[in-house]
């Protein structure tokens, strides 16, 4: 049954019309609600961001990411660094101690038909500590939670607390978001609500033909934020299928 609901959304996907879209990262996911089609767009540094999807829209990669707010990220062109090759690594998030390049505020940034994000997952000021002694620096701990998958849950689904909703997984958390729509699903109301918190990387998410189960797809393996908030490879259930049904 599982094998049916994957090869649905492929179908699903293949008959999408184009979009002509710019400026995403890396987008692992759409689902249409209604005739609206939302998307995810993840990491690594910051903003993970949850995007209506309109034709010809720009979502501001590499210059923005998230909203516009020069806010913990600036655009560097690390391939423009003297003697690059040798240079040390760039992380995507701090330039290496002594590394002199330039870097561009989102705000310079001049892109025609950009579009902010609905959501992100998470803005942070400057003077973020990306480099946190508990993770040694990895990302694991900066704030994104690596979004793998997007599903609604429609209107008149039997789960009433779920309805109208987006439901979006956290590979890096083990955590399904629940982003609660208007009436016009064309805007996130109100606050994320977060769900089925586990040790595993949730990988995808579906929801059952009849509305009463919620199926989480999880990784074999990987590197997660545990539930007591320290980084672990240890994983609940490997490769495997959860079932969150309604009662």
């Amino acid at each position: 049954m599982f094998a049916d609901l994957f090869g649905l959304a492929i179908v699903k996907s293949l008959v999408m019309p184009c979009l002509n879209l710019n400026g995403l990262r890396n987008p692992q996911g759409m689902v249409y609600a209604g005739d609206k089609l939302f998307g995810i767009d993840q990491g690594p540094g910051t903003d993970d961001e949850i995007n209506l999807m309109e034709v010809g829209g720009n979502y501001g990669w590499p210059h923005i990411v998230g909203y516009q707010d020069n806010q913990a990220y600036r655009y560097v062109n690390y391939s423009t660094v003297e003697n690059c090759a040798n240079a040390p690594m760039y992380d995507g998030t701090t330039v290496p101690e002594g590394v002199k390049v330039e870097a561009q505020k989102e705000t310079d940034a001049k892109l025609d038909n950009f579009k902010e994000p609905m959501k992100t997952f998470y803005t942070v000021p400057n003077g973020y500590n990306f480099h946190d002694p508990k993770c040694n620096g990895e990302y694991v701990c900066w704030p994104t939670v690596a979004t793998t998958s997007i599903a609604y849950y429609p209107k008149d689904g039997k789960i009433k607390e779920f309805q109208n909703s987006l439901l979006v997984t956290g590979v890096k958390t083990g955590t399904l978001y629940r982003l609660p729509l208007d009436a016009d699903a064309k805007q996130v109301q109100g606050e994320v609500v977060t769900h089925f918190r586990t040790d595993n990387r949730y990988r995808m998410v579906l929801v059952s033909p009849d509305t009463s189960k919620i199926y989480v797809a999880t990784d074999n393996a990987g590197y997660i934020m545990g539930k007591d908030s320290v980084p672990t490879k240890e994983m609940a259930n490997k490769g495997a299928i959860l079932v969150f049904e309604a009662k």
